[in-house]
């Protein structure tokens, strides 16, 4: 029997996913606990959050290749774009940043800010702290990937934007802030670039690092069942993350350079805490990295065992083996 071509990416079991709801954009009115509590305790001295995105329903046309948000599925929007045309995701920030560092000057000094310039320790290297004490020069590699790259799905510069990861720079409590304005930031240079060409619009991408710690990996060579970290606490972590990304304005969660498969399901089962809770249909992407010729990632697992886990819910809309 000849096999059918698939349509589109499995889906997940929600309502929303099934029936292509498209998600409204409006967060202010979430009345769960846990994102409420974690919106509360944010850092940002103010606490002058928009969590709403919505955009007029004329804004532009009601047709592929438009997009507006709030009135058309991003799902179906993806569908079509990953099969009719070749679309750029970029955001490789590490390397924009140590690249602007090269030509400018980014010590320090330059990384505290104003905000932070009486920080207890060294933050130079934090480059997601860069969101909230150097916007623009974070903006402008945003733009940059817009514009020079061509890039139609642009990461955030959220990377390490974890209370684990924070924690070697004592920023556990500015994870939600991080997350939000790394997506803010993007949000607001997608549509300026937007609006230039509407017929090409331009999506965030939440990039959700993979932390500093492993599950699966002992953290002692004398003790082969120790370990850093608990998979409740890579959970609440990543939890965290989501709120403070989807709150800040993105598209699209992206589970990013997978090392550990362990990591990657806890973040796979935060996204789906998140997406249970608000019943909101967001498109979830995969990447994981194979650490060297042997074709498995540093946590032992080949490509196809790699993939298994992240199919969990049927969640994923594109799963990428990165060598």
């Amino acid at each position: 029997m000849p096999t059918m071509k698939a349509m589109e990416c499995p889906l997940p079991m929600s309502d929303a996913d099934r029936n292509h709801v498209p998600n409204p954009y409006r967060y202010s009115g979430d009345t769960i606990e846990m994102i409420t509590a974690i919106r509360a305790r944010a850092s940002n001295p103010t606490k002058n959050f928009n969590v709403d995105y919505a955009q007029p329903h004329d804004l532009y046309p009601e047709s592929y290749p438009h997009f507006v948000r709030g009135r058309d599925s991003l799902r179906e929007y993806i569908t079509t774009l990953f099969s009719t045309e070749i679309a750029i995701y970029d955001g490789a920030m590490g390397t924009m940043i140590q690249n602007y560092a090269k030509r400018n000057k980014l010590d320090e000094e330059e990384y505290r800010g104003e905000r932070f310039k009486n920080w207890s320790c060294n933050v130079k290297g934090n480059n997601d702290m860069l969101s909230i004490s150097q916007p623009k020069i974070i903006q402008d590699i945003y733009t940059a990937y817009l514009k020079e790259g061509d890039a139609q799905l642009l990461g955030t510069n959220t990377f390490s934007s974890t209370t684990i990861a924070q924690a070697d720079y004592e920023m556990e409590g500015y994870a939600y802030e991080l997350n939000y304005e790394g997506a803010r930031l993007a949000r607001e240079v997608c549509d300026e670039v937007t609006a230039l060409d509407p017929t090409k619009p331009r999506f965030v991408v939440g990039s959700i690092g993979p932390t500093n710690r492993t599950g699966s990996i002992s953290s002692s060579v004398e003790d082969p069942a120790a370990r850093n970290v608990t998979f409740e606490e890579l959970v609440e972590a990543y939890f965290e993350e989501v709120v403070g990304l989807v709150e800040g304005g993105t598209d699209i969660l992206m589970v990013e350079t997978i090392f550990d498969t362990l990591n990657a399901k806890a973040a796979l089962y935060a996204i789906g805490k998140y997406l249970d809770y608000t019943g909101l249909d967001i498109p979830l992407f995969v990447s994981a990295t194979l650490v060297d010729q042997s074709g498995r990632t540093l946590s032992g697992q080949t490509g196809e065992a790699c993939m298994r886990p992240f199919v969990i819910r049927n969640q994923c809309v594109l799963v990428s083996i990165v060598p």
